[in-house]
């Protein structure tokens, strides 16, 4: 019949192929194990990355830390596509949230989970560079030695860090302890940190309605109601301790005695991701650290993560700024994006452009900030009776600065009274 070449065919749940609809999401990234994936533009099949100069300033590595709950594949890739075509040449590092981490994994089992994370971003840090650095001096652009410790920052844009939700905010400190404690107590070298519909506080309905969507859809229905049972009675035990005890029996005695650090601490993760100790600068010179950005992206109508949580903790961080604000270098440090519409970590399907137009420019406005540092160090070395002394690199190196008279050149004066000082040390030499 005619009528039977139109009727719809019953929908399959599991598709027998994808081939038809393009690559599974997710597929050119390598798989590190528990739920980490990186990718790397330099080592991938397809054409290799411009290296003409376009891309210098982009990140180093771009690390994005998922939410708990319907953080699919093809929802991070989303993400990892619009990172890809905002920053080409970037190795990107995925670290998925699963519910063990908020309930029954300890904080040590998931920074040793997070070794390969760890082993990742330093070999990185390591080992990519960017030619950033323009020296006036030299009068060109020049790439930092391979053996060159990260901590210097020379060639070296840093980390972008993308934390979706309170799960992705317990994965980056977890990793940021585990990178601190294993390399010689550096901090994670963090550039520009994103905080994506976070960081929020506790609530039973909002942290078991963000948990629930982690419940397998394909487990039967009694093993799905068993699970949403258990996960009901950790969030309640969660609840008690943290808001039924002091926090010095709750969190300090109950938590991590007791319990190994199972659970999250919601209190000390708003306290965490402010804490410079853990993020540092992604460049640090003459043994100081940059400030890092933060990018506040979030929606006032988010079910799982309330906005006014957010909007509290943007002002702590203004606060931090406002603190330690330097020649007005620090104006924009702190950026806030708020949505009307989107649902939790679902911000880039109201307003695409406007979100990756925000993140761009948080970027960019990061390595701006950077060259008017460098310019205002600059500045201060070469200021009405200071000159530097000799050959001097970017970290002054060699010589150091001196004060000199102006009316003549202090450079001229300075090594004729060097040449003075060392005629007469081999003077008293000879006499000896």
């Amino acid at each position: 019949m005619p009528g039977s070449k139109t009727k719809t065919p019953p929908i399959s749940p599991r598709p027998k192929s994808n081939h038809a609809h393009g690559p599974t999401p997710l597929s050119e990234f390598q798989n590190l194990g528990k739920g980490i994936l990186f990718f790397d533009p330099a080592a991938a099949a397809t054409s290799p990355p411009n290296h003409d100069g376009n891309h210098n300033h982009d990140p180093q590595l771009i690390v994005l830390c998922t939410w708990l709950g319907g953080a699919t594949p093809r929802r991070i890739a989303k993400y990892t596509s619009g990172y890809r075509r905002l920053f080409p040449v970037s190795p990107i590092l995925v670290i998925q949230t699963v519910i063990a981490d908020f309930t029954v994994r300890s904080e040590q089992a998931i920074r040793r989970n997070l070794a390969p994370a760890r082993d990742v971003i330093r070999h990185v840090l390591l080992t990519r560079f960017r030619p950033t650095t323009e020296s006036p001096r030299a009068g060109g652009v020049h790439s930092a030695p391979e053996n060159e410790n990260h901590r210097t920052g020379t060639g070296r844009t840093g980390i972008l860090l993308h934390i979706f939700s309170n799960g992705g905010c317990h994965l980056s400190l977890q990793l940021a302890h585990t990178y601190l404690s294993s390399f010689g107590h550096d901090s994670l070298p963090v550039s520009l940190q994103i905080l994506d519909s976070c960081p929020g506080t506790f609530s039973i309905a909002q942290t078991y309605g963000a948990a629930v969507h982690s419940v397998p859809a394909h487990h039967p229905w009694a093993v799905q109601s068993l699970e949403r049972w258990g996960l009901w009675g950790a969030v309640v035990l969660v609840a008690g301790i943290q808001n039924g005890l002091p926090r010095a029996i709750g969190e300090k005695v109950v938590r991590r005695k007791l319990l190994g650090g199972v659970g999250v601490d919601f209190e000390g993760m708003r306290r965490g991701v402010l804490d410079d100790g853990l993020f540092g600068g992604g460049g640090q010179r003459d043994g100081k650290k940059e400030r890092m950005g933060r990018l506040y992206l979030y929606s006032k109508a988010d079910e799982v993560v309330g906005w006014r949580d957010v909007e509290r903790h943007v002002w702590l961080a203004r606060k931090l700024v406002v603190k330690k604000k330097k020649k007005g270098i620090e104006n924009g440090l702190v950026r806030a994006e708020r949505f009307e519409k989107a649902s939790h970590c679902a911000l880039v399907m109201e307003d695409e452009e406007r979100y990756w137009r925000a993140v761009r420019e948080s970027w960019e406005g990061q390595m701006e900030r950077r060259r008017m540092r460098r310019e205002s160090r600059e500045e201060e070395e070469c200021e009405p009776g200071k000159v530097v002394l000799g050959a001097t690199d970017e970290r002054g190196g060699e010589g150091g600065v001196g004060e000199e008279p102006g009316t003549r050149s202090g450079v001229e004066e300075g090594v004729e009274s060097r040449a003075a000082e060392v005629s007469r040390t081999r003077g008293r030499t000879s006499k000896l």
